[in-house]
């Protein structure tokens, strides 16, 4: 699945700014949205966050999801993975109050429940199992990329949930591109002594200076974690450049973010269990 070119529709014409990845829009039991930049997920930072949750309620009733089943953690740019249960769904659907829990991954089987993980630069990294009817989300930053989310949220749905990577998809969101995104020796230091492949992740850029390929990276550990090649799709959709998405690198501190949501549908969580 993995494209050269931009992998994302518009999820709807009759909704502006909501896109979904062409491969995964036929995957049976999964409902998914990448927002844009037209509206500010975010309800704690960013112009515009005192609407995030009607933002919010917004996105859930065209997708067809409970808005009060949202669910989504305080990101902390770790790899940390959370595990969402019935009683934990709709945690931080709404505006933080500090009880979030602190992850950067979130994964699920209870159908109906909808993942949330924002991002204004960071990849975020769609994982889904029609096999088993269990999803994940990961806000993938650069330290979160080094520190092996997405490899982390593989194998805790394997260990967890009962997945099996060989049944699963998955997909990178527009993030920061290799195009643009130039880090410090620090950044490269870090990679190189927690990924095995690190060298083929870094590019020189302008004036020599090293762009980090995580869009490569993500797909590198997927691929690692047991997930066919051809069942990953990449958005090839560089943040920095693509002004539909907010750019941290772009715009500022102050920018807004966009969010991947993510669910399983309740209809085909209840076939599944039968």
């Amino acid at each position: 699945m993995t494209a050269p070119t931009d992998s994302l529709v518009a999820f709807d014409d009759r909704a502006e700014g909501l896109y979904r990845f062409a491969p995964l829009a036929d995957q049976p039991g999964l409902t998914h949205v990448v927002t844009g930049g037209n509206a500010n997920l975010a309800t704690h930072l960013g112009a515009g966050c005192e609407h995030a949750v009607d933002h919010r309620r917004r996105i859930c009733a065209v997708l067809g999801l409970d808005f009060a089943r949202l669910t989504s953690t305080r990101q902390v740019h770790g790899a940390e993975v959370f595990g969402v249960d019935a009683e934990a769904a709709g945690t931080g659907c709404g505006e933080r109050d500090g009880s979030e829990p602190a992850a950067d991954a979130l994964m699920t089987d209870v159908p109906g429940v909808a993942l949330l993980a924002l991002s204004a630069d960071c990849p975020l990294v769609l994982v889904y199992d029609p096999a088993r009817a269990a999803v994940g989300v990961a806000h993938a930053s650069w330290k979160g990329t080094v520190g092996g989310i997405a490899a982390r949220l593989v194998s805790a749905m394997c260990d967890r949930l009962g997945c099996d990577p060989k049944a699963m998809v998955a997909a990178v969101a527009p993030s920061a591109g290799p195009c643009c995104y130039e880090v410090g020796a620090e950044v490269v230091d870090d990679a190189t002594a927690s990924l095995p492949d690190a060298p083929r992740h870094f590019k020189d850029g302008s004036k020599g200076r090293p762009h980090f390929d995580l869009w490569s990276a993500n797909s590198a550990q997927l691929t690692q974690a047991g997930l066919a090649r051809d069942r990953i799709t990449i958005a090839n959709v560089c943040t920095i450049c693509d002004r539909r998405f907010f750019s941290y690198r772009r715009e500022g501190p102050d920018t807004g973010r966009f969010a991947l949501i993510a669910a399983i549908n309740a209809e085909f969580g209840v076939r599944s269990a039968e």
